[in-house]
């Protein structure tokens, strides 16, 4: 295939949204690539910053205007697709300001299995949890389609992992909690 003719394609996925892919949806989006090949025609094109590996078997196009403004959290869905999973833990209490600490991983609950994951863009941690989760009173599915945790949600799965306890400040988390709980 033709550099030419592969822009093309990328730029019309684009433009219905497809900015991330894995191999199988790679070779359908190039019109059906031999499996052979089509590793060895990912790679080249990963090497050349055509497209990017953002993890095992998951490609971003960078130049993809579709794009997430936070690409690292559009990732979550791509990297477990068929488990539930949301942003929890250190990295939504510390943007609702109840503990002191920057997350720097962007953690994350499952229903699959727990894992670290470095991309391009940060490392994702995956935390495993049993428990049913109600998408609309636990966790909120937000614009770009990743699921998040709300505030008391994300405090339940610390204090159910056992870690980081000593961060939370509980005055900021209960004025936090009634905050986004009231009606707006």
């Amino acid at each position: 295939m033709k550099r030419r003719d592969l822009n093309d394609q990328l730029v019309k996925a684009d433009r219905a949204g497809v900015w991330a892919f894995t191999p199988p949806s790679f070779s359908v989006l190039m019109g059906g690539i031999e499996p052979g090949y089509l590793r060895l025609m990912m790679k080249r094109l990963s090497d050349q910053g055509v497209i990017v590996r953002a993890a095992r078997g998951l490609y971003v196009n960078p130049h993809a205007r579709s794009q997430p403004p936070d690409v690292r959290r559009g990732l979550i869905r791509f990297l477990r697709p068929r488990e539930i999973s949301y942003v929890s833990l250190e990295s939504k209490l510390s943007e609702a300001g109840v503990i002191s600490q920057i997350a720097t991983t962007l953690t994350c609950m499952t229903t699959g299995s727990a894992g670290w994951i470095d991309t391009p863009w940060g490392a994702v941690e995956f935390t495993h949890t049993d428990r049913a989760i109600e998408v609309g009173t636990d966790v909120w599915v937000q614009d770009d389609g990743t699921m998040e945790a709300t505030i008391r949600t994300a405090a339940r799965d610390l204090r159910r992992v056992g870690r980081n306890l000593g961060l939370i400040d509980e005055e900021t988390l209960a004025e936090a909690i009634a905050e986004e709980e009231s009606p707006q």
